[in-house]
């Protein structure tokens, strides 16, 4: 029997079973779809077609159960990777393992149980990310609290240094269109000496608050340490970073700070320098430095820039 006759006889066979639901008003489930199909090809079947149905179903069987093995060793592995969802896994996997050995109703409890895998696993992934996105969360708090002064709310001398390096790093033997300023405040242990250290401190929280209001969005403000400052500006040229760092002095000496009732008059020194190719963080800060230092020896309450 060629596999032309073979076809012709199933599709015979499958009319008649579609035919006999039909006539019976019952729906072709695929259960009951399977019971009236067998009884039809039990009546009519030869030994030859017999003998083609039970080969082509031992082939449908192996294949199925190839996959089957393939997809149960892939759960096995994904249980042993990922010990936090491991349960939903271990479900599917025994659901699995005690299905029919009938390749068909294995594969469709199969399917049915991948949809339930699948819906369960989006649960537990949610809790996962949900969790990651916490641990993040608590990774970037950590971080913060590292290199964020805790007085002045600005970004550290830790931090400072993190950036600069990275900044100097991606532009090795590059120009950098990027201006340091070093901004000191002027007579600050006088500042100590007549209203407190507790004066001092509000300070220098007006120190920060007033740079960061000059300063654009793409600018950094750092406490470098005790009541001095540094300043990154960013895509600046010379006149720019001259303009915004005697704007910044220029701010603090106009401002009175009131504390107890008390006025206090406080101006700072600004020295600025630009970025040079080969700089390395010690050349760059030196540099930023020695423009303040002659900002104070100069007088005070002035803004020197050197190239």
């Amino acid at each position: 029997m060629d596999k032309a006759e073979i076809n012709n006889k199933v599709f015979s066979i499958h009319d008649q079973t579609l035919s006999t639901l039909r006539t019976l008003s019952i729906p072709p489930f695929p259960s009951n779809y399977e019971k009236y199909f067998n009884e039809i090809f039990n009546e009519q079947a030869d030994p030859n077609l017999l003998e083609e149905r039970k080969k082509t179903e031992t082939a449908i069987d192996n294949e199925l159960s190839r996959y089957l093995d393939i997809a149960h060793r892939s759960i096995a592995s994904f249980v042993e990777t990922h010990a936090d969802i491991s349960h939903v896994a271990k479900m599917q996997e025994r659901y699995i393992s005690k299905v029919s050995d009938d390749g068909i109703v294995r594969c469709a409890n199969f399917l049915e149980g991948l949809s339930e895998l699948g819906q369960n696993m989006s649960v537990e992934l949610k809790k996962a990310q949900s969790k990651i996105d916490e641990l993040h969360n608590e990774l970037e708090e950590t971080v913060s609290k590292l290199t964020v002064d805790a007085l002045t709310k600005v970004t550290n001398r830790k931090g400072l240094i993190d950036d600069l390096n990275s900044a100097i790093q991606a532009g090795v033997d590059k120009t950098l269109p990027m201006v340091l300023l070093m901004i000191d405040a002027d007579n600050f242990k006088m500042i100590n000496d007549q209203h407190g250290h507790l004066a001092g401190d509000k300070v220098l929280y007006f120190f920060a608050q007033s740079i960061k209001s000059v300063i654009r969005g793409g600018d950094k403000v750092y406490r470098y340490g005790g009541e001095e400052f540094t300043v990154v500006l960013n895509r600046c040229d010379r006149e720019q970073a001259f303009i915004l760092a005697d704007k910044i002095r220029s701010k603090i000496e106009q401002s009175d700070l009131i504390y107890s009732g008390k006025t206090i008059r406080i101006t700072v020194s600004v020295g600025a320098t630009l970025h040079h190719a080969g700089d390395s963080y010690d050349d760059f800060i030196g540099r930023a430095d020695e423009a303040l230092y002659r900002a104070k020896k100069e007088g005070k309450n002035r803004t020197i820039l050197i190239d």
